[in-house]
């Protein structure tokens, strides 16, 4: 399991989430503050750390703290609609483990008092094909590993995509989790779940309040023999034309298979009769509107997203690769002073003020502070994020105050002094955007040619 660090989703992640509904398009207020999101960004902070690293601090919503956020900040990154997904909790299938079916008057996605679901209804495969649990042979243990073949319809031609093994069990098929989603999606904890379920040729009957899609024997029943009477499945209920056809092994009703799904259902109960024979008994369960898995993430519970971020090597020169960094998380819709008002849309977004300084001797040191004027109430202050002795230039974050040109910058710790030659101040309004999600680790060391890939996981 993925290691868990200290991080919170802010006020910021409701409002932003309140306001993609409500904003009005002709707003006079600037959009980065009132219009529907328009862009994410992952963001890097803090390369001062912790008072122990070990052990990083859980994040704090007090407006100092998020301003403290935004000052140690040193770059963005766009998050675009690839890099965002529903997710669902990873449920592999095991073998000898009895899961929860489907029911349509349970409410499959009750929580216990941890926030964990009560049912496990659905299962992912080792071809990272995902099922969901029709059935459970009357809470008998799993044993055969759903699997489905591309293109086939299962078992039953009336109810496409339904995996029936030898241990009794019935899956319906909902989709495969595909090479790119899984590499950006899928960890030990979660798995991505396909906005939009493509429906193919979906006959008019089947779209509705529910159909039929299986019918599950309850109770086998004794001394039913279909060679001399005939055994009727009646399924009644609010919608209509749902059929099925008794399965008769040593007297017994093994199974029933749906010969039509039949439209319409909210509710359905099964009634089976014959001369010959009693005591049977089964159930039937609405399917959710439009069928099993027209809409996987809403019959699956989905309430996560995930948004990914990679950060590689220094990014075209935007991010120093000899670091450490302690702090990540998501800012919703900055704000750019070269597209002001309007949301900032850049794929990167260096943070830092970079001073060129004249050459010379000594060495800023990573986090110092530097200082102009004087050192008890200096003219301008910043925390250095890195220094290229190679290029004199200097990129610092956390800054008050104005830089002078040709005049001396003081390293507090160092003792470095160099003339400033020229500044370039960062294309970013200063505490812009909402911060909706923060992450405090316990320090991420940078290098050339290393890859940063962040998972956030959101819940709603």
């Amino acid at each position: 399991m993925a290691t868990q660090y200290p991080n919170l989703l802010t006020y910021a992640a409701k409002i932003s989430q309140v306001e993609l509904i409500n904003a009005s398009p002709v707003a006079v207020i600037p959009p980065a503050f009132t219009s529907p999101i328009a862009t994410t960004y992952g963001f890097l902070s803090n390369v001062a750390g912790w008072t122990d690293n070990n052990n990083p601090p859980s994040p704090q919503e007090d407006q100092y703290s998020l301003k403290q956020t935004f000052n140690n900040m040193f770059v963005l990154k766009l998050i675009t609609s690839n890099d965002i997904s529903p997710v669902i909790r990873r449920i592999d299938w095991t073998s000898g483990v009895t899961y929860d079916y489907y029911q349509d008057n349970i409410d499959m996605f009750q929580l216990d008092s941890y926030g964990n679901y009560l049912y496990t209804f659905y299962v992912k495969n080792r071809y990272d094909q995902v099922f969901k649990c029709l059935w459970n042979n009357n809470g008998t243990p799993s044993t055969i590993e759903p699997y489905f073949e591309p293109g086939t319809y299962g078992s039953n031609p009336t109810t496409p995509n339904i995996f029936q093994g030898g241990d009794g069990y019935k899956w319906k098929f909902m989709y495969t989790i595909d090479s790119g989603s899984k590499i950006k999606f899928m960890d030990s904890t979660w798995i991505p779940v396909p906005l939009v379920q493509a429906v193919v040729n979906v006959p008019a009957e089947q779209i509705g309040a529910g159909d039929i899609e299986v019918i599950n024997v309850t109770n086998g029943g004794s001394g039913y023999d279909p060679a001399n009477a005939a055994i009727t499945v009646t399924v009644t209920g609010d919608g209509i034309g749902a059929t099925g056809t008794a399965v008769v092994e040593n007297g017994q009703i093994s199974d029933i298979i749906v010969t039509n799904v039949g439209a319409g259902y909210s509710y359905a109960t099964v009634s089976i009769t014959s001369a010959i024979g009693s005591n049977a008994t089964a159930v039937a369960y609405a399917s959710p509107i439009y069928g099993h898995s027209f809409d996987p993430p809403a019959e699956l519970g989905n309430q996560n997203i995930m948004f990914t971020c990679e950060f590689n090597g220094s990014e075209g020169g935007n991010i120093p690769t000899d670091i450490t960094y302690y702090q990540v998380g998501l800012l919703i819709n900055p704000s750019a002073l070269d597209s002001y008002p309007l949301p900032a849309n850049n794929n990167i977004y260096q943070l830092s003020t970079n001073v060129v300084v004249a050459p010379g001797f000594g060495t800023y040191t990573l986090t110092e502070q530097v200082y102009q004027g004087d050192p008890t109430n200096p003219s301008f202050v910043g925390t250095v994020l890195d220094f290229d002795p190679a290029g004199n230039v200097i990129r610092i974050i956390n800054t008050l105050g104005t830089i002078t040109q040709n005049a001396p910058i003081f390293g507090y710790t160092s003792k470095t002094t160099r003339t400033v030659l020229s500044s370039t101040l960062p294309n970013y309004v200063p505490y812009s955007g909402y911060i909706s999600y923060i992450e405090n680790r316990s320090g991420i060391t940078r290098s050339v040619d290393g890859i940063e890939q962040f998972k956030f996981v959101l819940g709603y």
